[in-house]
């Protein structure tokens, strides 16, 4: 007979539950959610939702990207989670150091002045 999973149960709260948790918790259950979101395919990933782009506009895109400063071998998945660390409240200085990366790529995937 196999070993049956207990059902897990959210608090009827949830948005008051998330807001007690702390900012490296809070990034790490994104990060867990969206990688069990993909695995089920419950939805499509933002690049398959996008409109193929031909082969000018992709580099016309690209020189924007390079005009703006982002960095190109930063992964999407690592912007996204740089975004969701500021939103939720994260400092730049604090994501760096989180990430392992300088302040001005953080900055620049925020789309922040610099100082």
């Amino acid at each position: 007979m196999p070993l049956e999973h207990p059902r897990v149960t959210l608090p009827k709260n949830l948005a008051e539950t998330l807001k007690r948790l702390e900012d490296a918790e809070l990034v790490t259950l994104f990060r867990e959610v969206t990688v069990e979101i993909e695995r089920r395919g419950v939805m499509k990933p933002v690049n398959a939702v996008a409109a193929p782009q031909t082969v000018p506009a992709a580099k016309a895109q690209a020189r924007q990207s390079k005009n703006l400063g982002a960095p190109d071998d930063l992964p999407a998945g690592k912007a996204n989670l740089i975004k969701a660390s500021y939103s939720a409240g994260m400092k730049p200085s604090s994501i760096a150091r989180m990430f392992r990366l300088s302040q001005s790529v953080i900055n620049r995937v925020l789309g922040l002045p610099a100082k």
